[in-house]
């Protein structure tokens, strides 16, 4: 079933973490980058929604399918979904060094970006945005065969998903002991996981409780954001660090919900349109070329013959356009050639 308005989200989800690059939110406070977490939430959301999709189709998988048939035609789905602008992309990056990208060795290559920047210990350019799908990757190398094993043991699935999010919160606690920095928290494999494993906690619902998940909305919603200002103001660094992350899930959860189950279908409306929709279909791209553009947008504005002074609102209308054009033009001529192919891997 497709939801357009989880197309939506998706949009503001991007646009968020568009918001926080463009801004420099690396340069806020700590006081004021914690109370506005745009960039992180953003991905939060991102993270949250791609646990909810994936166990959401593999679980739609027959029964009586084979593991490894399910898992080979995910796998090659997934492929032409993620891969071929994620390499062209590298490719270009490479080729031209931007900002030294060729001292990252093969770990982009790898989707090992996220190790990458834990050993260094420091973003690395404009190409740092590339952990977020390292992790994706990661989680999508193991989580196919947990669900396709676990589908018709449900017990032993929602046990797994609470230990997930149990392994995640206590990585947090022991990375935190042990003096590693918050950038390395935020960005290691193990303390993102649990994001995934609550988008799945939706999945199951979604198929469990249908409509009853509507309930959960407003709780979700209310105790999300007290949970995640109340630590802010009355715990210490090391509580807010930790519960900060759960409540940004439970938020993300809430959001996602309300997506599937709103009773307001109407596509006219400011917050879910045509607009919103059309470019929450290319969010990949926008994220993906975002923080290079960002990064270099008056030597591209230069080649294409532009001569943009550098006042805020020349950069900003510069950003915006030229990221959404580029991102229509990777969709129309190369992601939707291959999507159009993952229907041949669904038997």
């Amino acid at each position: 079933m497709y939801f357009s308005k989880l197309d939506s989200l998706r949009f503001y989800a991007v646009s968020m973490v568009f918001a926080a690059h463009l801004f420099q939110v690396w340069t806020w406070s700590d006081s004021l980058s914690s109370l506005l977490p745009i960039g992180h939430f953003g991905v939060v959301i991102f993270f949250v929604l791609s646990g909810f999709l994936i166990t959401k189709l593999l679980l739609e998988e027959p029964l009586n399918k084979p593991l490894i048939l399910s898992c080979k035609e995910f796998y090659i789905r997934r492929s032409l979904r993620i891969f071929p602008i994620y390499y062209l992309f590298l490719a270009f990056i490479y080729y031209f060094n931007v900002e030294d990208i060729n001292a990252a060795g093969i770990m982009p290559w790898l989707y090992l970006t996220n190790i990458h920047i834990f050993n260094q210990n420091s973003w690395i350019g404009s190409h740092s945005h590339l952990w977020t799908l390292a992790i994706e990757e990661q989680f999508y190398l193991i989580w196919p065969f947990v669900i396709l094993f676990l589908r018709s043991r449900i017990k032993i699935l929602l046990i797994s998903l609470i230990f997930i999010i149990f392994t995640a919160i206590l990585s947090r606690i022991i990375l935190y002991l042990g003096d590693f920095s918050s950038l390395q928290i935020k960005i290691f494999s193990l303390t993102v996981f649990d994001f995934f494993a609550f988008g799945s906690l939706i999945s199951i619902g979604c198929i469990y409780f249908k409509e009853k998940l509507r309930h959960l909305i407003s709780p979700l919603l209310f105790f999300g954001i007290t949970l995640y200002y109340g630590s802010y103001y009355l715990m210490s660094d090391i509580a807010f660090s930790i519960i900060s992350q759960f409540s940004l899930s439970l938020i993300s959860a809430s959001f996602i919900i309300f997506a599937i189950y709103s009773k307001n279908n109407s596509k006219n409306n400011f917050l879910h349109n045509k607009v919103t929709i059309d470019l929450g279909k290319i969010s990949y791209g926008i994220y993906l070329y975002h923080n290079i553009i960002i990064a270099h947008w008056l030597t591209i504005a230069e080649f294409i013959g532009l001569n943009p002074s550098n006042a805020i609102y020349n950069k900003i209308v510069f950003l915006i356009m030229f990221t959404i054009i580029l991102a229509k033009i990777s969709y129309r001529f190369i992601e939707k050639p291959f999507l159009q192919l993952k229907d041949n891997f669904r038997s």
